[in-house]
């Protein structure tokens, strides 16, 4: 069973955010044929800048 992430700090969530966003990007370069990723990596980027901005105001 995966860990919840309920209980996972706002840098955790950040740091796994920024992971998968960063592992889209290598994915989209690598492609033979570019699949239509950015949508997935603007939404992920625009997630993890609200992550941020919590975090600065806390």
């Amino acid at each position: 069973m995966s860990e919840s992430t309920d209980s996972w700090s706002d840098e955790r969530v950040q740091a796994e955010l920024e992971a998968v966003l960063a592992d889209l990007q290598t994915l989209e370069e690598h492609l033979a044929e570019p699949l239509t990723l950015a949508d997935a990596i603007a939404e992920l980027e625009t997630t993890r800048a609200m992550y941020e901005h919590a975090a600065v105001e806390v």
